[in-house]
């Protein structure tokens, strides 16, 4: 009745410790938050506040109302939400973008805007993973943006787009040449936008287009800005400059500040002072290299630069113009790099040490000569840019190189300041923290580079850390005359170290203010400033990157620096935060003092009480009741507002909640936050229950309920179990007191045709339809008996019945006679009679003549040596055959002289007639005669042979009557209102496999139980239309459940009805009249809980079969009577009415045409499409999905009855392998509509050209949700099933085993299946028609899979059950251990198979802990068969010389 996998061999899994050297914990086989504890907390207590907000640790799992709050403000007006590093802006902006994507009108775009290429590329990766159902674009200078000079081509790129990702000034350049135009803008969001001022490219779009707009009345976009330091430099009224260029107030939540400092860790400030070398300029001479240095650069000569000889050599107007410049100020390129390179090396050496500025001048001067050697070795015509590096080169070779500064790993660096040594001390310190990760933050590229490399060869701390650097890219790198020669880090080689840095590669970066804004980076637990930030924005910036638990913030600081400078800075950050607690302070203090409320709400049937104090606990405890579901935090939200100087509270449910009761305001406003949102929890409460979601008890339902016993308050029963139930009826006995009773009444006449023999029966009741059935004689032969019904007049009744009770007597006695005595003063319940007399032929020990040879139906023959033995007659002999041809030679065969002799074969001794005869295995005898008799040794019975034939078959026809009676009896008593039509399939119901019946009710059991979990799943959807997917799931489970169904058939007394013993013909005795009327009538017997269930789901089958859905319904009224099972379609429309007409959304429009059908309610398929971690909507998409699972399995199974003749155990494995979750997750990302996307390229030329491509816009991009996790996952996912498709779709169209493994190595979850059921769901309410629905499953590709499953005949049993049957009676084991690998850190799986106590396989490179089981055992399960079919072939060497004649038995 279920479908959880099985196999016929018990299994284990052992789940070990990790290898050696992973640290992490054992992997357990499933983890399983619970959040059903009764440990709610109390919210009325001290450290309320606290309570409603938990620590939800990394990543964040659903926007907090602090975001909501934000968010919510910027759907009224225009602002710039101003909230520290980490607190998720980034996340405001992609709701609010959300929000405006289902409402922009067709062709207007939303446009985010970031002030750097690398912020850019980085925020429009979390937007792609968070919004994945419209195009987004990413346009950099990289696309070469500057040559797409033609509108053409602008319209092409933003073609089917909806949002663009630039920086600033892309924007600013296509409004300015009017290839974007304001007005098809709906929604511009500046990311970092402290950065939108003065003529900066952000502040520039706004004044010029922006408003100028505004100004004239035109149409004009949205505005956000992001910043976390609504400041530049530290002028307080740069805020309001900001504020008047983006047309937007800076907002910070005032509703939940106290949550947000909760979420937002500010880390502990530390200052650290240190003695300062000396000033820059009195270094000159305080190493060789630095005096060699600088004596070279004071030895240049004009004369001798390349570029002054250059322009003499030009001597035109301008050459001669710009020499006497030059003359003037002394710069050209050379002078200006030996002069930026002398400044470097003395500030290297102020800040960090003599060895620092000698390692970074030896550096610089390798690095000049390489590039003066690279250009020297080309030949040709004297140029500037070459001549320049080889003076350069020329100059520096005066300039004395430390040899110390070449040693890779130095036993000492002792030059250092004292500022390098401070730094070294912390880092040290926080290293011995598992967990560390650090920035150094600094103000120059080439100290970034310097100071990197100190730290990685010092000896105390070049094995403490992983040390990489991140800086901006230079401002001067266009041009190859103007690359600095004092750059030491290629920006190109730098790529990785983020990425290193994020997965723990790295753990410590030495940085530029490059780092400070936006980029992602993980949590640290120490930020140090090497030098002291610039301003209050840097400081902001960089104390946002400390954002760990007990992290910490350094600030190096020259002990003769005045420190009162540095803390007016930090005094103003404090201020604000400060500010923000104060007036949380002021908030508690007026909760403390606000009035008691005694509100209470009270059930009168059972006086329980609801107040203030509890209202909030009890609302905590009725949201963990909820399903629980990845990515979805269950938990209430309380938003508080201000109106007037009170507070208003507003309570929200999670979406999984019917939109009617999930949202809840307070009833009155309250001087404190505190009692507002307990007057919300109150009266949402209250609400639930009026709704029905919590009963009388106030406790959530169907925990604690038991209006319905065990069916709300037992758990569901997952194992049978035996019961006591009434023992199988014996319809013989209705009908011996029916003989008894006749008198005058007419009989009932049946002919029964075996073979070409009519024979008649007689009962005194109706005589059931009989279906044809087939008696097995032997392995060769097969009679087809059938039955049909005769009328019968009253006349002769006795005289009729008398004969029959004669005939009846006297064939039994020829047939089993000599095995048992035939009581012939009795009357049999089921008489026969025969139209010839056969009262003569009662006789035996006729001797045997030569007529024999010319009789059409001898009698049975007998050796008057031993009667008890008959024979069959096969032929006449005119002499005694050779010994070598008799199989069976009778004693002193050799010594009777010739003579005439009979050709026998022994009558069969079996005695059950209705299964097949399976020929014993062996080697048929060549010999031409089983066993031969001389004539005169013969004697021959009365009764010809065809009679005593069906005299052995009466037991076979009285079963099927017995069967058929039963069936007929259950039709005119328990299913009397159903009208089941058709007998044979209530015959067919009751009938379990134990019974070994030609046919059981397995097929319509199989049948059955999916009628049932469909009318059972839209009977609740309809019935209780507030119900969430938990509630339903749970009453659904009870009603279907072994325990109410066995339940239900004991009830009904179905019990009796159902067939469970075997038909067993060696115990066959006469049944007579006589016998039957003394019978006990109340015996029991212990039938299994299963097979009582079984029946049940087959008899709902068997209606099913025979008049559809509502003789379904009819039989499932009959058996759980206490649910009113009206019509679907009642349901059905009853939904349908309940859903509101909206338009589609724009980010859904696609969809209709990827299903291929259209919606009336489109409301239907945006609730089908909403994740529970969306935040707007009616309703989640669960329930739909709740009743989507019903509708496929109901449409895969009505296939199935159609298109094939299965059995239960093929259907079995063919639905699970059609429905599994992995394989409708393949769907889902498969299942995809084209939508066109151009991209640009530039040709040989150098010129833009377009390039088409389809994008694959597959269901899941479709899926509305709110989860940053779960939009990460997806790109996961997805990056997986581009990987394994091509491997997927070459199984499912050419393989010949279903691809288990593959699929369990998508590692999808479950929210992508949950999509595929969902829209099914949604399409029945929608059309009604479970056609229409199986249209939909055909396009997806699940119906031609199945045809070609039955086609090609591909193997779909999974290998852990094929394993399990391949292990037999042993114990098959899983061992599971993993280990941490690969450049993003991922966990691998290893799974080694034991079967019994023999290591059978083992596997690596598993993605989870299933996929490397399933691999495991489809392994084990090749290996296994290669092992046996090598034993069987040994096996089957047989040595022909050995072969005997073997008698063939029946």
């Amino acid at each position: 009745m279920d479908d959880t996998d099985d196999s016929t061999s018990d299994s284990s899994e052992i789940v070990l410790q990790p290898f050696d050297g992973d640290e992490l914990p054992p992997l357990p086989e499933e983890i399983v938050e619970d959040l059903t504890n009764d440990k709610i907390n109390d919210f009325s207590g001290e450290g309320s506040r606290a309570s409603l907000i938990l620590d939800d640790g990394t990543p964040s799992i659903k926007p907090r109302p602090y975001q909501l709050e934000m968010v919510q403000e910027s759907l009224s007006k225009n602002i710039i939400i101003a909230m520290d590093t980490g607190s998720g802006k980034t996340h405001c902006a992609v709701m609010r973008m959300q929000y405006e994507l289902e409402r922009v009108l067709p062709g207007q775009l939303l446009w985010f805007l970031a002030p750097t290429v690398s912020l850019s590329s980085q925020q429009y990766e979390y937007i792609e993973s968070q919004i994945s159902a419209v195009q987004i674009k990413f346009l950099s200078g990289a696309d070469g943006v500057d040559r797409w000079t033609e509108q053409s081509i602008w319209d092409g790129v933003l073609k089917n787009v909806r949002v663009v990702v630039s920086t600033y000034q892309i924007l600013l350049d296509a409004l300015t040449h009017a290839f974007v135009k304001m007005e098809t803008l709906a929604l511009i969001v500046f990311d970092e936008a402290h950065n939108c001022i003065g003529n900066q490219a952000g502040a520039k779009l706004m004044q010029n287009f922006y408003h100028t707009r505004k100004a004239k009345g035109l149409s004009i976009p949205h505005i956000l800005g992001l910043t976390a330091s609504p400041v530049m430099k530290s002028d307080p009224l740069s805020v309001i400059k900001i504020e008047e260029t983006l047309d937007a107030l800076c907002r910070t939540p005032k509703k939940h500040r106290a949550e947000l400092r909760l979420q937002v860790r500010l880390p502990v400030l530390s200052q650290v002072f240190y003695e300062h070398l000396a000033s820059e300029s009195s270094l000159g001479s305080y190493t060789r290299t630095i005096d060699s240095l600088g004596r070279a650069f004071q030895d240049l000569k004009l004369s001798e630069d390349p570029y002054v000889i250059s322009l003499i050599q030009e001597n035109t107007d301008r050459s001669r113009k710009q020499l006497e410049k030059i003359r003037l100020n002394h710069k050209t390129w050379c002078r200006d790099q030996m002069k930026s390179f002398l400044t470097t090396t003395l500030k290297i050496c102020s800040e960090l040490g003599a060895w620092a500025a000698d390692y970074y001048a030896s550096q610089v001067i390798a690095k000049v000569s390489k590039l003066a050697g690279e250009s020297g070795a080309s030949v040709g015509i004297w140029d500037v840019t070459t001549a320049e590096k080889q003076y350069l080169k020329n100059a520096l070779r005066s300039v004395e190189i430390s040899v110390s500064t070449v040693y890779e790993k130095p036993a000492s660096i002792p030059l250092v300041t004292d500022k390098v040594r401070k730094l070294i001390e912390i880092l040290v310190r926080m290293s011995s923290s598992a967990t560390f990760s650090g920035i150094v933050f600094v103000q120059e590229r080439a100290l970034a580079a310097v100071l990197a490399h100190l730290l990685s060869v010092h000896p105390d701390t070049r094995d403490l850390f992983r040390i990489g650097t991140i800086v901006g890219t230079s401002a001067h790198n266009h041009r190859a005359r103007n690359k600095n020669i004092g750059e030491l880090i290629d920006v190109d080689l730098q790529t990785n170290a983020l990425s290193f840095f994020k997965s723990g590669q790295l753990n410590l970066i030495v940085a530029t203010s490059v780092l400070e804004e936006g980029i992602d980076v993980p949590s640290c637990n120490v930020v140090i400033c090497f030098q002291r930030p610039a301003n209050l924005k840097s400081f902001v910036q960089r104390r946002g990157r400390a954002r760990h638990k007990d992290s910490e913030l350094v600030l190096l600081l020259e002990s003769t620096e005045k420190a009162t400078e540095w803390h007016k800075l930090e005094s103003a950050m404090r201020t604000i935060y400060e500010d923000e607690m104060r007036i949380l302070e002021e908030v508690l203090l007026r909760e403390d003092a606000e009035e008691r409320i005694d509100r209470s709400f009270e059930v009168p049937n059972t006086g329980a009480l609801l107040d203030f104090d509890n209202a909030v606990a009890h609302l905590y405890h009725f949201c963990s009741t909820l399903p629980s579901k990845e990515y979805v935090d269950l938990r209430p939200e309380f938003i508080c507002s201000e109106q007037g100087g009170l507070v208003e509270a507003t309570v929200m449910l999670p979406l999984s909640v019917d939109q009617q009761v999930r949202t809840m305001k307070s009833k009155q406003l309250w001087r404190s936050e505190r009692n507002a949102i307990k007057d919300a929890a109150f009266e949402a409460y209250v609400a639930l229950h009026h709704a029905g979601l919590v009963n009388d008890n106030l406790l959530p339902l169907l925990r604690h309920d038991s209006v319905a016993n065990e069916l709300t308050s037992s758990a569901v029963e997952e194992q049978a179990s035996i019961l006591s139930a009434r023992e199988q009826l014996n319809p013989w006995c209705d009908i011996a007191r029916a003989w008894e009773k006749l008198g005058g009444n007419e009989v009932q006449e049946a002919i029964i045709t075996v073979g070409d023999w009519d024979i008649r029966g007689y009962l005194p009741i109706p005589i059931p339809d009989i279906p044809p059935f087939k008696l097995y004689w032997d392995a060769s032969t097969v009679f087809m008996a059938t039955t049909r019904r005769e009328p019968c007049s009253n006349a002769n009744n006795a005289e009729i019945i008398s004969k029959a009770c004669s005939d009846t007597l006297a064939i039994l006695h020829s047939a089993f006679g000599s095995r048992f005595a035939i009581q012939k003063e009795k009357q049999v319940v089921l008489p026969f009679i025969l139209n010839l007399d056969i009262s003569w032929m009662d006789q035996a020990g006729n001797p045997v003549t030569n007529d024999i040879k010319f009789k059409h139906e001898p009698g049975l023959i007998r050796d008057k040596s031993n009667r008890m033995v008959r024979y069959l007659y096969c032929g006449y002999l005119y002499n005694k055959p050779a010994l070598e041809n008799v199989q069976n030679p009778y004693e002193l065969f050799e010594k009777t002289p010739d003579g005439p002799h009979l050709s026998l074969k022994k009558l069969p001794r079996r005695f059950d007639f209705l299964h097949k005869v399976v020929p014993e295995n062996g080697l048929l005898s060549s010999k031409s005669y089983s066993t031969v008799l001389p004539l005169e040794k013969c004697t021959e019975d009365s009764m010809p042979f065809k009679l005593v034939q069906f005299g052995l078959f009466v037991p076979a026809i009285m079963h099927h009557f017995s069967i058929s009676l039963i069936a007929q009896a259950l039709s005119e008593t328990l299913l009397r209102e159903i009208r089941i039509s058709d007998l044979s399939l209530v015959a067919t119901a009751i009938c379990a496999s134990s019974a070994n019946e030609a046919s059981n009710y397995q097929r319509l059991e199989f049948l059955g139980d999916s009628i049932l979990k469909t009318c059972t799943s839209v009977q609740l959807m309809g019935e209780f239309p507030l119900w969430h997917e938990g509630y339903l799931s749970a009453k659904k489970d009870r009603i279907i459940s072994n325990s109410r169904l066995s339940r239900a058939a004991i009830e009904a007394g179905l019990d009796s009805f159902i067939i469970t013993k075997q038909f067993s013909g060696h115990k066959w005795r006469p049944i007579y009249i006589e016998d039957l009327l003394d019978l006990p009538l109340d015996t029991k017997r212990d039938i299994s809980s299963k097979v009582l269930a079984d029946v049940v789901e087959a008899l709902i089958g068997a209606a099913m079969v025979d008049g559809g859905i509502p003789k379904a319904l009819r039989c499932l009224q009959v058996f759980i009577p206490e649910q009113e099972w009206r019509p679907l379609e009642i349901r059905r429309t009853y939904l349908f009415d309940r859903v509101p007409n909206v338009d589609l959304p724009a980010t859904l429009q696609p969809l209709e045409d990827l299903i291929g059908y259209t919606f009336k309610k489109k409301a239907l398929l945006v609730e089908a499409m909403t994740h529970a971690s969306y935040k707007s909507g009616s309703q989640s998409l669960e329930r739909l999905e709740f009743l989507g699972d019903a509708v496929l399995d109901y449409v895969i199974i009505n296939v199935m009855f159609r298109e094939a003749e299965l059995s239960h155990i093929e259907m079995h494995h063919l639905r699970t392998s059609l429905v599994n979750s992995d394989y409708l997750a393949f769907i889902c990302m498969e299942w995809s509509i084209d939508q066109e996307t151009i991209d640009l390229e530039l040709d040989t030329s150098g010129l833009p050209k377009f390039k088409k491509s389809a994008r694959k816009d597959s269901l899941w991009r479709f899926l509305r949700h709110g989860s940053p996790r779960l939009g990460a996952v997806q790109q996961d996912t997805s990056a997986r099933y581009a990987d394994l498709r091509d491997s997927i779709v070459d199984a499912f169209e050419n393989g010949s085993h279903y691809p288990w493994a593959l699929l369990a190595r998508l590692k999808a979850q479950k929210f992508f299946s949950d999509m595929v059921e969902s829209l099914l769901g949604t399409i029945w309410i929608d059309s009604g028609s479970f056609e229409t629905c199986t249209a939909v499953v055909e396009c997806m590709g699940i119906l031609p899979y199945f045809r070609r499953i039955l086609k090609d005949k591909v193997e779909t049993l999974h290998p852990k059950e094929e394993l399990g049957m391949l292990a037999d009676s042993e114990t098959v084991k899983y061992v599971i251990s993993s280990k941490i690998g690969g450049i993003d850190a991922s966990r691998e799986y290893l799974c080694t198979v034991f079967v019994g106590d023999t290591r059978v396989i083992e596997v690596d490179s598993g993605v989870s802990p299933e996929e490397v089981k399933t691999k495991a055992a489809e392994m084990a399960v090749k290996s296994m068969k290669a092992r046996k079919s090598d034993f069987g072939m040994n096996m089957d060497k047989v040595d022909e010389e050995t072969a005997v004649d073997i008698e063939m038995r029946d």
